[in-house]
């Protein structure tokens, strides 16, 4: 799958955050989320990028609670303060990312405030402006294709230099990587001419967002 496209290097890369679960007082990634993930880890282990910018609050009884997504998101004060005391979706991200691709701590710094997309945008951008991140020439942003289609034009509006980087791109590199996709987009991996089509089909969508993005 290599052969499928050449991914450039970048200085630093945001990781969206989403859903995270949390079972007898341990903590995991939702698979979408965990495609985010592994995606940032492939990309670490592959020279791609040194640095992230992990975006992702704290959640918990607000956008969701321990297993499912809430239907009616809880925005109150009270449910912000009680999320608190539980673990943020950058951290579980990045413990993520430390414990299984060896991803140094020091590597990923943690934007824990946002709870929607659009927050993560506004906090991105403050975060940005500090001289801390003068060495960030070219920036990434790593999401899934559905969630990178809402992600985009937020990040246009507000005026930020990015690259769109799609988890499934990232992917298709790693044979893991690859039944991880047909798991979250239900392709049947029993006819391997009908999962590569379908991920092509998968590949040829993110390139056409990308190229939609570029000529904003």
């Amino acid at each position: 799958m290599d052969k499928v496209l050449i991914l450039e290097n970048y200085d630093l890369v945001i990781v969206l955050g989403s859903q995270v679960k949390k079972q007898d007082n341990r903590y995991f990634l939702a698979h979408h989320t965990e495609l985010k993930a592994r995606a940032a880890g492939i990309a670490y282990q592959r020279g791609i990028v040194k640095k992230f910018i992990i975006s992702g609050g704290y959640n918990f009884g607000v956008r969701y609670d321990y297993s499912r997504i809430l239907e009616n998101p809880n925005f109150s004060f009270e449910a912000f303060a009680l999320a608190r005391w539980e673990k943020s979706e950058a951290q579980i991200i990045a413990e993520f990312l430390h414990e299984e691709y060896k991803v140094p701590l020091q590597d990923m710094l943690l934007e824990e405030l946002s709870s929607t997309t659009e927050e993560n945008v506004e906090f991105l951008k403050i975060l940005l402006k500090r001289q801390t991140f003068s060495f960030a020439k070219r920036i990434g942003v790593l999401t899934i294709l559905s969630h990178m289609e809402r992600a985009l034009p937020l990040f246009k509006k507000a005026n930020l230099n990015v690259k769109p980087l799609f988890a499934e791109e990232l992917l298709v590199l790693e044979k893991y990587g690859i039944s991880k996709i047909c798991e979250y987009y239900s392709i049947s991996a029993d006819k391997e001419e009908e999962k590569m089509k379908r991920i092509e089909e998968l590949i040829s969508k993110c390139k056409e967002v990308s190229q939609q993005f570029c000529s904003l």
